[in-house]
């Protein structure tokens, strides 16, 4: 099945991808500073007046889950509704390079509630087979995604009344998101990634104390990973990707596996796209460094004989 790669997405990098906005000049936050967004003002101004606490939104999830789920149920809706609104510019993005620089032995696993990497996805695969793309998957649940049985796709390309929506996973403790048959199926294809990857690249994901269950789960499949030599940290700077590193030091990783990327651009991903796992500790492996300039024209000249190269010898086996 060959050697894998696990890239794992934050909100810092829905935030690299749209710094300016996004198609329509709207902005992504992470969940510490959601309720600035305008969508969420009227609704802040209603359970303010009701004295609840708005400075912390996983406290106020759990209370409004526990007093308000009338409250509780809107500001779902409302969020969702803002996630599922974003759109990818028109320009070539960071996720498009992402969904481009990876292999089919590769992973994508996204806890963010946008779809702009299916997005971004589905618009690659015009030019790439997807057989050719990494695997997707979206552990907290996703703003645009439907599934009927185990399979999912976005809500921008179905018609049909026979899909069901994907839940988010929402900061509150009382629920068990994981009994979900979407989401279920969605860590299983995290789990095996975590416990099976080379590499495991952590883009604009901190490691938020809301997802402390989460992270003490990570930590036992990371325990059962024998062959993984690197771990990559991107994020906004150096210093937070440093900062970033210290936190996920709960892996129980070695010191000479760490990794931190002041941006995308000084990661692997973009030095060596689709040949992440060859540049492993070979230090005479030639860089192909993506540039911000770079068209996506420019880009699949540069990957395209790669992706001949590595469907030549998925043919070879077949």
């Amino acid at each position: 099945m060959g050697f894998k790669h696990l890239v794992i997405l934050g909100a810092g990098s829905t935030i690299a991808t749209i710094p300016k906005g996004d198609k329509n000049g709207e902005f992504s936050y992470t969940l510490d500073n959601l309720l600035n967004d305008k969508c969420f003002a009227s609704f802040v101004e209603k359970v303010q007046a009701l004295d609840y606490q708005t400075d912390d939104v996983e406290a106020l999830c759990n209370q409004l889950y526990k007093e308000g789920k009338p409250l509780y149920d809107e500001f779902e809706s409302l969020v969702r509704k803002k996630y599922a609104s974003l759109e990818l510019p028109e320009e070539f993005t960071i996720l498009d390079r992402l969904v481009l620089s990876l292999t089919p032995n590769d992973a994508i696993v996204s806890f963010n509630w946008d779809d702009l990497v299916i997005q971004a996805y589905q618009r690659m695969s015009e030019y790439v087979p997807e057989e050719m793309l990494p695997i997707l998957a979206f552990p907290h649940g996703n703003a645009q995604a439907v599934y009927n049985n185990k399979h999912y796709t976005s809500k921008r390309i179905v018609t049909s009344t026979s899909w069901f929506d994907s839940p988010l996973n929402m900061p509150v403790d009382e629920i068990d998101y994981k009994s979900d048959v979407f989401i279920n199926s969605q860590w299983h294809i995290l789990d095996f990634y975590m416990r099976n990857a080379q590499m495991i690249t952590f883009f604009g994901y901190r490691g938020p104390s809301s997802d402390e269950q989460d992270l003490k789960h990570l930590d036992k499949l990371f325990a059962k990973n024998k062959i993984c030599d690197k771990i990559e940290i991107i994020d906004k700077d150096l210093e937070s990707s440093i900062q970033v590193a210290k936190g996920l030091k709960r892996f129980k990783m070695q010191p000479n596996w760490l990794f931190p990327c002041a941006d995308f651009w000084h990661s692997t991903i973009a030095k060596h796209p689709r040949r992440t796992l060859s540049a492993i500790g070979n230090w005479n492996y030639s860089a192909n460094t993506s540039t911000k300039e770079e068209t996506l024209a420019e880009f699949i000249s540069h990957v395209g004989p790669l992706i001949d190269e590595e469907q030549k010898l998925l043919d070879n086996k077949v």
